[in-house]
């Protein structure tokens, strides 16, 4: 599947604010945290989860597109986990 046109432009321009602006103040106090960048204002919002960050980008930028991501680590989930001892880990 390709993505669309102006979804790309909204990640390019959101890790561009990340990466200038907020990459070394959050990595070091937020780390694992999710975080969604309003990249025309470079105004953005943290949570602990995907569920946490819906709400808080909603209320601050109502439908305004926002580009959701995990500080330091990339994606914003995680899926699956790992056998260790004949339990899962995750």
């Amino acid at each position: 599947m390709i993505p669309h046109p102006e979804s790309v432009s909204v990640a390019d321009k959101a890790r561009r604010v990340y990466d200038e602006r907020l990459k070394t103040q959050l990595e070091a106090e937020h780390w694992g945290e999710v975080i969604a960048v309003e990249p025309d204002s470079g105004e953005y919002v943290l949570g602990r989860n995907l569920l946490e960050i819906t709400t808080a980008h909603t209320a601050k930028f109502g439908n305004k597109p926002v580009y959701v991501f995990r500080v330091g680590s990339g994606g914003a989930v995680k899926i699956g986990g790992a056998f260790l001892n004949g339990r899962i880990s995750r």
